[in-house]
């Protein structure tokens, strides 16, 4: 028996595949050295083994703004070590709040996955004044291609959206909408009112991106 084409659906698939095919033509197999963030750090593996930042040039980094003795980071860890299991083309680099380094290697230890700045580095704290990391944990998603962080709100996307949030990272979009965030921590049993029933002007007022500053993200 025939299949029927729905060309409506062959449409949007197509509109789809567009900024994804834009994005492979663009990418190259070196890092631009003026504009990349990563030619301003140094890269480790967990074992403390030097790894060379073409290694990540190509593949959408997840900036981990994190501090092990704290349980909100041990349970976002805990969903990024499954997400990288099933995700070779994402990868993890632990910018460490930890109080010291054996701290800081004890965390690495339990996240082999993970890639990391070295602890002494000073630039990690430029990093968090540049891009305004206020709380742990922070999970900042960054395109090496177009050199922009697509989201800050990563933890929320691998919580809400993991399934399908790094093809929306891929198109430079934020990976997790409003919907999901307030019906998702909802159900995580958040503070009676507080994502409940709240206007986007509310939603805004508690710390959530506008619709207005996605838009703008967007159309750069």
């Amino acid at each position: 028996m025939a299949t029927t084409v729905d060309s409506h659906t062959d449409n949007n698939v197509a509109a789809d595949a567009a900024p994804v095919a834009a994005r492979a033509t663009k990418a190259k197999a070196t890092i631009n050295k003026h504009e990349s963030i990563l030619f301003k750090i140094k890269l480790q593996d967990a074992s403390g083994k030097h790894v060379p930042v073409y290694e990540v040039a190509n593949k959408t980094i997840g900036f981990l703004c994190a501090a092990g003795r704290y349980s909100a980071c041990q349970e976002l860890a805990i969903l990024i070590d499954q997400f990288l299991e099933t995700h070779p083309d994402f990868v993890i680099i632990y910018i460490s709040l930890d109080q010291s380094v054996e701290s800081y290697n004890r965390t690495l230890a339990a996240h082999p996955r993970w890639l990391a700045i070295p602890y002494n580095e000073p630039v990690r704290t430029d990093i968090l004044n540049e891009w305004q990391t206020k709380g742990v944990p922070c999970l900042h998603i960054y395109d090496p291609v177009e050199h922009e962080i697509v989201t800050s709100w990563g933890g929320s996307c691998l919580r809400f959206n993991a399934e399908k949030c790094l093809d929306e990272w891929k198109k430079g979009r934020e990976g997790v909408s409003y919907l999901q965030i307030v019906v998702g921590w909802w159900y995580y049993k958040a503070p009676p009112g507080v994502y409940k029933d709240m206007s986007d002007q509310e939603l805004v007022a508690s710390g959530f991106p506008s619709q207005e500053s996605a838009d703008t993200k967007k159309n750069k």
